[in-house]
């Protein structure tokens, strides 16, 4: 490790800290440096040799599927529209009211269709996922949706979008996703031992049915770290690589959304560093750091739904890069007076998970209540940012925004290259 420039310190305190479950449920790390394995470290039984469930990571997969058979003119490209690849299923809205829905839109999550993902819980047949998943037709389920506002307008997760490009390479090549998968992508990267779920009338879950070893997913890292290329053949376009990693679109706790691939940034030793990755349920990703010439890879329990899911996002910024940067100068805290915590007191909410904190003063000093009831104080670094360490999570920054009126409107929770904005309610 040392060999290729990492400082193992500080990844030795990672393997302690998931060894002791202070950061629980993390099957394997991986770290890929300049083309060399440099660590690889498997828990609670898991090994080297065992298939994983990457969930959305399969998203992301797919999408690289599309841009081969886009390579090889199967698709003439992204502003092709959805419903030309499905005359079969005419009766539906989409087809038969021609929506101007593009490829581009499905691989952005910006189809602009009424899909709702994120509302129920996945056994609650309200949420769209799992009545497609529980439904005869997974494709006929999506194209019947309507479309309720311009495609390209807002970011909107769905599954479902996704299982529509696997019917649209099926559609394109006359073959399943699993099956060009295997001619086009595995085959070239060695990856033989995989498993992917399909519906039993054939339809290939692209959305989240992939299982591969953490291994393999490194393969798909270090392809995209390459610019699409492997051993000297070049398997997937650089420009499709390059389309695909970009930011398209917002997406949610501040970062872009590519094709099926995000994008984010974090601040480290006072150098802002990007990444993109690949990210499924349950905490399994797939990092890409070019500048670093680094590929990390996560896996975790499969079905966690706690906050623990976000782990990674905050150990590759904390743990990872700082080991291939010069040493931060000591992070100091200033003095300010403490009449200025009296705007920043109140309850704070995160919409989209429905998860509240409060900022409160004791003592003339200020604290942040986190959604499981701790206390954590916040040392300033400025009049408007603040650090602390959560118990769950580690290393944070909230900065508090204001409006004109010098009154605070929300704050903003900075974990790695998670940017959570909570709004002020009282």
């Amino acid at each position: 490790m040392y060999e290729e420039g990492i400082d193992s310190g500080k990844i030795d305190e990672l393997i302690r800290s998931i060894l002791n479950k202070r950061f629980k449920n993390i099957h394997s790390v991986l770290l890929v440096r300049n083309g060399k394995l440099v660590l690889e470290e498997y828990f609670y039984g898991y090994q080297r040799d065992t298939k994983h469930e990457l969930h959305s990571v399969s998203k992301s997969i797919t999408s690289i599927l599309v841009g081969i058979a886009i390579d090889q003119k199967k698709i003439l490209g992204v502003d092709e529209k959805v419903y030309e690849f499905f005359p079969e299923y005419t009766g539906s809205r989409w087809i038969d009211q021609k929506y101007n829905i593009a490829v581009e839109h499905v691989l952005t999550m910006s189809a602009g269709i009424d899909w709702d993902e994120q509302s129920h819980r996945l056994t609650d047949r309200r949420n769209d996922i799992v009545a497609m998943i529980y439904g005869d037709d997974w494709l006929q389920y999506v194209l019947n949706k309507k479309q309720i506002e311009a495609p390209g307008k807002r970011f909107n997760y769905s599954g479902g979008l996704n299982v529509l490009l696997g019917g649209i390479i099926k559609n394109s090549s006359d073959l399943y996703a699993d099956k060009f998968a295997e001619k086009y992508l595995f085959g070239p990267l060695g990856i033989s031992d995989y498993r992917w779920g399909r519906h039993p009338d054939g339809t290939i879950n692209t959305q989240g049915g992939l299982s591969l070893r953490p291994r393999d997913m490194a393969k798909i890292g270090y392809l995209f770290l390459k610019e699409g290329k492997w051993q000297g053949r070049q398997i997937v376009s650089r420009n499709w690589v390059n389309e695909s990693t970009k930011a398209h679109i917002p997406a949610y706790f501040g970062l872009g959304y590519g094709y099926q691939w995000y994008r984010g940034e974090a601040s480290v030793n006072g150098k802002v560093i990007e990444t993109f990755f690949a990210w499924g349920r349950g905490g399994q990703f797939i990092f890409v750091l070019p500048e670093f010439d680094l590929v990390a890879v996560f896996t975790s329990r499969p079905y966690d739904n706690s906050y623990g899911v976000l782990l990674p996002l905050g150990i590759v910024p904390n743990y990872i890069i700082p080991v291939m940067l010069p040493p931060a100068p000591a992070q100091k805290t200033i003095q300010i007076n403490p009449e200025v915590f009296e705007k920043y007191q109140g309850k704070y909410e995160f919409k989209k998970w429905n998860t509240k904190l409060s900022i409160i003063k004791e003592d003339e000093i200020i604290y942040m209540t986190d959604p499981h009831g701790g206390m954590v104080e916040l040392k300033p670094l400025s009049e408007t940012q603040f650090h602390g360490t959560l118990k769950v999570f580690g290393n944070i920054t909230i900065d508090f925004d204001m409006e004109d009126d010098e009154e605070v409107s929300h704050l903003i929770l900075n974990y790695g290259f998670l940017h959570l904005t909570f709004d002020k309610i009282t």
